[in-house]
Formats: structure tokens, C-alpha cells, sequence
């Protein structure tokens, strides 16, 4: 049995990697997770993914981000 990771785009799946196996085969699809290509839900899903954070957590989490955000840019150069 060989493992090949893809993507589904919602039509068709496109490898991440070469094929390892020539002619045909019957195969199993196992959808893991779906993408998430907006980077702060991804934040978020991952910091709930981890198990040790609620949403009171996450928020505060991005609460604290939020303000770091707003600090004055410090020059590298002194």
C-alpha cells in the first residue's frame, strides 16, 4: 500500500508528489481536513485544534496579537 497526499480543489485531485505506483489500482480517499486560506481562521482552527484552548482563550489570543499589532515599529538599526 503506498500513501500519496493531494489536494482537492473540488473537481479534481492534484498530487503533492509523484505518483509511486504505475497501471491501475483501486485506491481509498480520505478527505483529512479542509483548507483554510484565510490565515486568521486558520490561526484560530489551530489554536482550537491544539485542545488546550476555548474560545475565551482564542480570543484573548488574538486580543493580545491585535495590540502587538499596534506598537510603534522599533528601528533595527539602534
Amino acid at each position: 500500500m503506498e500513501t500519496v497526499h493531494a489536494i482537492y480543489d473540488g473537481h479534481t485531485f492534484k498530487p503533492l508528489e509523484p505518483i509511486p505506483v504505475k497501471g491501475q489500482y483501486e485506491v481509498t480517499i480520505i478527505f483529512n481536513k479542509p483548507i483554510i486560506n484565510d490565515k486568521e481562521a486558520y490561526k484560530q482552527s489551530l489554536l482550537k485544534y491544539c485542545g488546550c484552548f476555548d474560545d475565551d482563550d482564542v480570543k484573548m489570543i488574538e486580543e493580545m496579537r491585535q495590540e502587538q499589532r499596534n506598537l510603534p515599529k522599533r528601528n533595527r538599526d539602534t
